[in-house]
């Protein structure tokens, strides 16, 4: 454990004892009490799947502007392009008042969502949005979305099993409410300050922020302009880096499930830096919510923290976070 980011082996974790798991599970409680983030190795996603995303990724961002602009995503709930300009895009609401107000981030995405569908139009425009796949211009991509999501889909569920661990819950306590969760595979570049130019003050790649959802599993790429997390003990701090592992990190909704026992991570991606003029990366970024009509009810002490938040609905939650309109025969109170 390093900078109060543990490592867990998912593997591990299966086959171990629950005396064994005891170790485990009490430093994992503690680092998502200080800071919200773990690494997870043996999880079994394949290099391949992440280095073929990477690749399609990377060839979606070098085509040509009016060749992705049919893509481009037009509200926040939409799957699709989202196009980096001085204009900002939508996106994650950024710490503003603890940071000032932001310039645009130095990014661009480009964003999938699940194929399921409820059969009612409203729910399914705000929660499963018809993916938007650039088939005639990279029908590949496509393809390595899918292959990468299903392995996703498959570690989101095995995390849900071990959060209910460490809270003592049933183990079905978050499964049970996630048949058919909303979440969003997004591809974010960053490009390099050659191409983008000296940025301005106060500007990252990605600015400081929470995520919005339960959990969100990210590959990363190491880099000089890359991932900062921040806790109350040491402020801003570079986790470290394991090319096998994925990283984990909370959001809103599970810490306000939790009822502040368990925080949401404050994170941020620093801007290109001057010491390497050529550096870009591209993360692969999944955030995972619940069912969207799930009540998050925050626990009750000894298991919850006892903040006293509010309960909310998961998928209103995130929507009205991102600035839209929620109707109240769609998502009730």
């Amino acid at each position: 454990m390093d900078n109060n980011v543990p490592v867990v082996d998912l593997g591990v974790w299966r086959t171990s004892s629950a005396a064994d798991r005891v170790d485990t599970a009490t430093a994992l409680d503690r680092a998502l009490r200080d800071t919200g983030m773990f690494l997870l190795t043996g999880h079994g996603v394949p290099d391949q799947a992440m280095h073929e995303l990477r690749m399609r990724g990377r060839e979606f961002f070098a085509l040509p502007r009016k060749a992705k602009k049919p893509y481009a995503i037009g509200a926040p709930y939409e799957s699709g392009w989202l196009e980096m300009h001085p204009g900002g895009g939508v996106g994650v609401p950024r710490d503003e008042s603890r940071d000032g107000a932001a310039p645009p981030d130095l990014h661009e995405s480009f964003y999938s969502g699940p194929s399921y569908r409820s059969g009612d139009e409203a729910v399914d425009r705000y929660c499963y949005p018809h993916n938007r796949w650039p088939n005639t211009e990279l029908p590949e991509l496509r393809g390595a979305v899918e292959r990468y999501t299903g392995h996703m889909r498959r570690v989101a569920q095995a995390l849900n099993e071990l959060f209910a661990h460490v809270l003592g819950l049933p183990e079905d306590f978050f499964t049970s409410r996630a048949s058919r969760a909303t979440w969003t595979q997004n591809v974010s570049w960053y490009p390099s300050l050659n191409r983008v130019g000296t940025p301005v003050s106060g500007q990252f790649r990605n600015g400081p922020h929470t995520d919005l959802g339960a959990f969100t599993i990210l590959s990363r790429q190491q880099g000089v302009g890359g991932l900062q997390a921040w806790n109350e003990t040491q402020g801003w701090f570079a986790p470290i880096f394991r090319p096998d592992a994925l990283v984990v990190n909370l959001g809103d909704l599970m810490e306000r499930w939790t009822d502040g026992r368990w925080r949401a991570l404050r994170h941020r991606v620093l801007a290109p830096s001057l010491s390497a003029p050529d550096e870009e990366l591209l993360s692969l970024v999944f955030f995972y919510e619940s069912d969207p009509g799930t009540r998050i009810a925050p626990l009750s002490p000894p298991i919850g923290g006892g903040a006293g938040l509010e309960p909310v609905i998961s998928r209103r939650s995130v929507l009205e976070k991102l600035g839209v309109h929620v109707d109240d025969t769609v998502f009730p109170v």
